[in-house]
């Protein structure tokens, strides 16, 4: 039977090392023992006791390295989803604000609706009754042929004015809303005037 025993010095398992042997000349002895043939009961319960003990320490010292970690991705995971919360936080609040809104403004959006469905046919009505009138307003111009050009001077108007009057025999002078050439080209008798 062979034994291998370690000859490594023992270090301090605060350090994150092994624990020290609580027998330092155990392996001596069990050179000793095993040279000689005879293994003593004790000799290799205070040995499996000391790589009992010194697992515990590595398992011990690896568990507070992982705790030590874990803390620290923790840390980080936190500081990192503090803003992440407050970002969605504020979108809920701006959500709510809208769904708000659009609730307040959907009775207000039918009404408007239906006054315009309402007011839709009236403006139909009135652009045809203007189109209407525009038509029938031109029927009322006066064309006065056979006047020569310039002979009317600065004023058309004023010119008309006095012409119906004298033509007519009125009284009154006649109300014109304006008075002007047509555009035709200039012919040896003139332009008529409307």
């Amino acid at each position: 039977m062979v034994l291998m025993v370690s000859t490594r010095p023992k270090q301090d398992p605060a350090k994150g090392g092994r624990k020290a042997s609580l027998f330092p000349d155990s392996a001596s002895v069990a050179t000793a023992n095993v040279a000689s043939g005879t293994l003593d009961a004790s000799l290799l319960q205070s040995m499996m006791e000391s790589l009992k003990n010194d697992i515990f320490g590595k398992i011990d010292a690896s568990a507070a390295n992982l705790r030590s970690e874990i803390l620290s991705v923790r840390q980080e995971l936190k500081s990192s989803v503090e803003p992440l919360q407050r970002a969605v936080e504020a979108h809920e609040a701006m959500m709510g604000d809208l769904e708000q809104a659009a609730t307040d403004h959907s009775p207000r959006i039918d009404e408007l609706e239906a006054t315009v469905g309402m007011l839709t046919p009236q403006v139909k009505r009135l652009d045809d009754k203007c189109e209407d009138l525009e038509g029938r307003s031109r029927r009322n111009n006066i064309r006065v042929m056979g006047i020569p050009e310039g002979l009317e001077g600065p004023c058309a108007t004023d010119f008309v004015v006095q012409l119906l009057r004298d033509l007519l025999k009125l009284d009154e002078k006649p109300l014109l809303d304006r008075a002007h050439r047509t555009l035709r080209e200039r012919s040896g008798e003139g332009t008529p005037l409307l």
